[in-house]
């Protein structure tokens, strides 16, 4: 009898093992999963107040950025006067704020490999303008230029400061 009473036992705890294994094995796999949740949500909310505050940064940016003329016409003649003059650091910042520091780049670079005249030379070929009906972009044209097509300059108008700045050459 007590053989039997073993056997029993044993063959009725097993599947009883096997259930309590079956169990922990799922919750473990919840708490994985609610805790790769919980990480994603986290890394997710930490972007999103990164983001916030660089957009914050960039309009705090925008709303101190007086650089430029209340007209694209003055904004470009001063544009063009700071080339002319080999100010490069100053034409730079005719542009938007957060290209000023590669158009810098650009042109401190073109400044040394004697570039800047050719700009100002295409500059010259500029034969019509266009303002875009919301009043908040315009563009400068210019004719063709050896065979090729011309150039659009573009400019914008900064909301924070009906400033003009130079959006692409």
């Amino acid at each position: 009898m007590n053989k039997t009473l073993k056997i029993i036992l044993i063959t009725l705890s097993i599947p009883v093992v096997l259930i309590v294994i079956f169990f922990v094995q799922d919750y473990a796999r919840f708490a994985y999963d609610s805790y790769q949740g919980d990480k994603q949500e986290q890394m997710t909310l930490d972007y999103m107040a990164e983001q916030e505050k660089l957009a914050k940064e960039l309009e705090d940016k925008y709303k101190n950025d007086f650089d430029g003329g209340a007209t694209p016409q003055e904004t470009w003649a001063m544009f063009v006067k700071a080339l002319e003059a080999g100010d490069t650091d100053l034409a730079s910042k005719y542009f938007l704020v957060e290209k000023q520091e590669e158009v810098k780049n650009d042109f401190s670079v073109g400044k040394k490999n004697g570039a800047i005249p050719y700009f100002l030379n295409d500059f010259k070929l500029i034969i019509s303008e266009a303002m875009y009906s919301n009043g908040q972009m315009f563009e400068f044209y210019t004719d063709e230029i050896d065979g090729g097509p011309g150039f659009i300059y573009t400019l914008v108008l900064n909301p924070y400061t009906n400033i003009w700045k130079i959006k692409d050459l």
